[in-house]
């Protein structure tokens, strides 16, 4: 599904709830809504260590499984490709996602923390992003502009990073939906640039396993993306007081000296190069 769809489909969705609530405050009543039994989350399928994996273990599965305990709640999680969460997230069948963006597409499909984007204790993780490109070659940022190639830039789909650079003009290539096969496509020539976290960028050359000695990164930050708890708009409107029971205690245990402690023994662990581990 396309983003302009999802966009689409998510303000329907919301307008249809604001209508709904709209005419029950008119009518002086207010529909109740059973508490649910479970809360479905889903998050993009491809790894993304020390923080996700599809077999649902990492930082946020850490996290968030004491959230739920904390809450005396259930959490189901559903790896999916990141598109098609956000299609479920915007149709109501997901409660809400993981970590999520921060960008003006975005809100059209999720409810943030209240105090996003200025509250710090609200964010999940801070990823920046930076310009990846061949060793000799001219391709470079002037001004938010790409410069030295004709080619599209590489970045993965449906990201809110890639909406970011389409509304500063660039041309992309949503083509592979997996960072490996965005560097072994920009090694051989078919790209000449892709878009990736520098915390991944990092911890490919650490893990040593991928021909990366003909590529470099640029030195400045590209791009630079807060990722928060995002709650599908239905959920809030159905269920307002436990939406922010919800962010209020992922800010706690978020900011926990038992979750900070795990985080950064997770982020150097992955970072260590692997002949010295």
């Amino acid at each position: 599904m396309k983003s302009a769809t999802v966009r689409a489909i998510a303000f329907l969705l919301v307008a249809a709830s604001l209508g709904t609530g709209h005419a029950a405050a008119a009518q002086g009543t207010v529909p109740a809504t059973a508490m649910p039994n479970a809360l479905k989350f889903c998050f993009e399928e491809t790894p993304a260590l020390p923080w996700r994996s599809r077999q649902k273990r990492g930082l946020y599965f850490d996290l968030f499984n004491a959230v739920a305990r904390q809450l005396d709640l259930r959490f189901e999680y559903y790896p999916q490709p990141w598109r098609y969460c956000l299609a479920e997230v915007a149709a109501g069948r997901m409660d809400g996602a993981f970590a999520v963006a921060l960008s003006p597409e975005r809100r059209l499909v999720f409810a943030y923390p209240p105090g996003a984007p200025n509250n710090e204790g609200d964010v999940l993780r801070v990823d920046v992003t930076v310009l990846i490109r061949r060793k000799g070659t001219a391709v470079t940022v002037v001004d938010g502009r790409i410069v030295g190639t004709d080619k599209p830039v590489g970045v993965l789909p449906a990201y809110a990073v890639a909406d970011d650079l389409a509304r500063m003009g660039w041309s992309l290539d949503t083509a592979s939906r997996d960072h490996l096969a965005q560097l072994a496509r920009l090694s051989r020539g078919e790209l000449d640039a892709i878009v990736l976290s520098a915390f991944r960028w990092d911890q490919l050359r650490a893990a040593g396993g991928v021909a990366l000695d003909n590529l470099e990164a640029l030195p400045e930050p590209l791009l630079t993306k807060r990722h928060f708890l995002g709650l599908s708009h239905p959920f809030v409107a159905a269920h307002p007081e436990l939406a922010e029971r919800l962010w209020a205690t992922t800010r706690e245990i978020r900011n926990s000296a038992w979750y900070r402690e795990r985080e950064a023994a997770a982020v150097a662990r992955e970072l260590r190069p692997r002949d010295a581990q």
